[in-house]
């Protein structure tokens, strides 16, 4: 834009050109201007120092300066001054030069009397072009602030490849100057990103002339950590050029990057808490259910033996018939260590030494082709933990070694500490900050490939052959870490050997050792081992002798019991198998005390009938222990055995009261459960059944009862209602629970409650309902 008044500044040296000037400048312009001349440059120096000259015309040929040097010292004084070279040497060389350091035009002194306008054209496209000038270099200005506050990693690539622009954030981001980076390829710039791949799309970029964008890109800071970024790619034609430049905007999206990640991550372990819960949840009701059936299968069994006890061969089949049973309830009480619903009884101990003691029966356990190494912490490593569900554990965890490596390897189990932060609990499951124990247990064996290592702990997922394992052994470990407030993690890679992580929060505090692992439980009396079955008597020897107790004899029990009588006068204790072909459990017993009176039995069976029960009720010193059980339960009931006072010879056991006058109501809704448990209750009782709550709480309306007996997983109405309806008819009445289904957390709650008087777990056999009954009928009268 032209100023209202110009004033302008003439450095002439010849004054008959100054006054040609003077007189032709009024005819050309037709604005008000002033002009203002002098004979030197530094005197016209002086003027423009004043700072109001708006246009300078100059003479290249002064006394004091000449050629382009009056043309520089008059752009060093003013930089942004417009000037019009005047020139009375046709030297059009001399006038493109003055072009080029800055002038805006140039006159010939003898054109300007042949040409009347030129004077006033030369002024006025001067002063277009300064202003256009002026506008580009504000331009470039407010671009480039522009730029420099973009917070954002800014670069300009040009068409050959170079990098001319580099902003600040790219400086303190990558940690290189931009002095360093301009005019360096960008292949060739220190850069700590994926330059292979960011060419690439810089290359299609330009080659499309289409906007790029990478969201991922992987880079590392100069301080030396990692991150990712985000770049957005834009194609910039340069002027002049027939190329297509980039400009490549970047932004620092790690924070982004690991939120999303995380998410990721929590969604997957939310998937697979909720598929894991889901798949407890369906385990907890098949044992349900399948306990009902092993409570039919039992509970007729018994019936029938009641009426055919001389029937050997009968017998012989019912024994076939309770093994099965016994088999199948063992898989269901694995269904339910799964699905965390068994009750636990932990305790505070050190797993390395649990680890140590258990390595002679786990070597044994996993043959003589693997070799186990132990290395364990100097330090000790304090956890509470169920002693038997560890036991378990480990076992369960060899049996899956062993089963991987078929021709020999070697098993490392390890124990050391481990501190997880925040960022590092967050990588499991339900896992707190906090100080932990890891147990690692290492194979040489198979190994798996990642999709099947992402279900081996679902229930009934196996790699083994058919018929060669149930899929439950890695199920109840995870079972048995979650219900401890652990987790686990696997390492793992075809041909390369498998290691299972298990880490519990670690205890403070010294605390007595457990009784896990066949040798916590220590003692130093004699035992006299009588066992049939050579595997399960091998194994028993091992966990006596690595408990500290002596054995005097071991045998089979297949030969002449005098002998054995005998020697039973250097032992403490009998451990007997109960099964002993063609010998009457109580037969041997009494015999025992005839030779040793006070020598105490431990029996041991895998089917415990009322003729066993009976020996225990009524000799002391006597106890029966189950099968199957672990080695660690073997040395409780021997301990407990052991500390009882001396054994006195026989006690007669108490008469059970008659009860004929006494009401029992059965509710449950499955006929044969319902059947069953009224023959066992009705030769004692009058028995009434109910098929569901509504019509248990029809009955109990219409006459009183003595105790109530009830399911607890019922259709419509389920026994938690049920109880809570009859308790308020009739507060006072005794109610016992069946369910083949009960957290430890629930029984402990009822307890503590007392809304109901036991809990009958199924499967039970006739006795253990009967003796049940009876003694909270007794309970309720006193």
């Amino acid at each position: 834009m032209t100023p209202s008044r110009l004033n302008i500044l003439l450095v002439e040296d010849n004054p008959a050109d100054a006054a040609f000037l003077r007189q032709a400048l009024p005819q050309e312009l037709d604005l008000p201007h002033t002009l203002e001349h002098t004979l030197t440059l530094n005197a016209g120096l002086d003027v423009l120092s004043q700072g109001h000259i708006d246009l300078v015309l100059l003479d290249l040929m002064l006394p004091d300066s000449k050629g382009l040097e009056s043309l520089n010292r008059i752009h060093q004084r003013v930089p942004e001054m417009p000037i019009v070279v005047l020139t009375a040497t046709d030297d059009l060389s001399l006038a493109l030069q003055a072009l080029r350091q800055g002038a805006q035009d140039y006159l010939m002194k003898s054109e300007l009397q042949l040409s009347p306008h030129a004077l006033s054209r030369a002024i006025r496209y001067a002063l277009q072009r300064q202003k256009a000038e002026a506008d580009l270099l504000s331009a470039q200005r407010q671009t480039s602030q522009l730029l420099s506050s973009i917070p954002s990693i800014l670069i300009g690539v040009n068409a050959a490849g170079a990098i001319s622009h580099w902003n600040a954030v790219a400086e303190d981001t990558f940690g290189v100057t931009a002095s360093s980076a301009l005019g360096q390829p960008l292949a060739r710039c220190p850069i700590g990103w994926e330059a292979p791949r960011l060419l690439r799309c810089v290359e299609d970029c330009r080659r499309t002339n289409q906007v790029a964008a990478l969201d991922d890109v992987a880079f590392r800071r100069s301080d030396g950590q990692e991150g990712f970024l985000g770049i957005t790619m834009i194609p910039m034609r340069e002027a002049g050029t027939d190329g297509i430049g980039v400009l490549l905007f970047g932004a620092d999206v790690t924070a982004r990057k690991r939120v999303e990640t995380e998410r990721t991550r929590l969604a997957e372990q939310l998937l697979q808490a909720q598929k894991m819960e889901t798949i407890g949840r369906f385990a907890g009701g098949i044992a349900h259910d399948f306990n009902n059936f092993l409570q039919v299968i039992l509970g007729f069994a018994w019936l029938i033996r009641s009426r055919h006890r001389d029937d050997k061969q009968l017998m012989s089949d019912f024994q076939e018939i309770v093994h099965a049973a016994e088999s199948a309830s063992s898989m269901v009480r694995q269904l339910l260590a799964f699905s965390r619903r068994q009750p636990l009884k932990p305790q505070v101990f050190d797993i390395s030494g649990v680890v140590q003691r258990m390595q002679r029966l786990l070597q044994q356990f996993v043959g003589e082709r693997i070799r186990i190494e132990l290395q364990l912490a100097d330090e000790p490593l304090q956890v509470k933990l169920d002693p038997t569900g560890l036991e378990q554990i480990l076992m369960n965890l060899c049996s899956n070694a062993r089963d991987s490596m078929p021709q020999g390897g070697t098993l490392t189990i390890r124990t050391h500490s481990q501190t997880l932060d925040a960022a590092a609990a967050g990588s499991y499951s339900h896992a707190a900050p906090g100080a932990y124990v890891r147990l690692s247990v290492t194979d040489t064996g198979t190994g798996m490939e990642p999709a099947m290592a992402e279900h081996i702990f679902e229930p009934f997922f196996t790699t083994k052959q058919l018929s060669r394992g149930t899929g439950l052994g890695l199920a109840v470990v995870y079972g048995l870490v979650q219900q401890h407030d652990g987790f686990i993690d696997i390492d793992t890679a075809l041909g390369q050997g498998t290691t299972f992580h298990l880490s519990f929060p670690r205890q403070e505090g010294s605390r007595p050792p457990a009784t896990a692992g066949g040798g916590a439980v220590q003692g130093a009396e004699a035992i006299l081992l009588i066992e049939q079955d050579a595997r399960q008597r091998t194994l028993d020897e091992e966990v006596l002798r690595d408990s500290g107790y002596r054995l005097i004899a071991s045998t089979d029990g297949t030969g002449p019991l005098e002998p054995l009588l005998q020697q039973c006068r250097n032992a403490d204790v009998i451990i007997l198998d109960a099964a002993l072909p063609g010998v009457q459990a109580a037969d041997v017993v009494s015999r025992i005390r005839q030779a040793c009176p006070r020598m105490k039995v431990l029996l041991v069976s895998g089917f415990v009938d009322d003729g066993l029960r009976a020996v225990e009720s009524k000799t002391s010193g006597v106890l029966v222990l189950q099968r199957p059980y672990v080695p660690a339960y073997l040395l409780d009931q021997l301990r407990l055995l052991l500390d009882q006072p001396s054994a006195a010879g026989v006690v007669p056991a108490a008469p059970v009261a008659q009860a004929a006058d006494r009401r029992v109501l059965i509710v449950d809704d499955d006929p044969a459960v319902r059947q069953l448990c009224q023959r066992i209750l009705q030769a004692v009782y009058q028995v009434t059944a109910a098929a569901s709550g509504a019509e248990a709480l029809d009955a109990l309306r219409q006459q009183t009862f003595d105790l109530l007996l009830t399911d607890l997983k019922m259709p419509q109405m389920d026994g938690y209602t049920l109880i809570d309806e009859v308790k308020k008819l009739h507060p006072s009445l005794p109610i016992v629970a069946m369910t083949g289904f009960l957290t430890g957390e629930m029984e402990q709650r009822w307890k503590a409650g007392r809304p109901v008087a036991d809990v009958l777990r199924k499967p039970f056999t006739p006795p253990e309902v009967l003796t049940m009954v009876e003694r909270v009928l007794s309970e309720r009268a006193l």
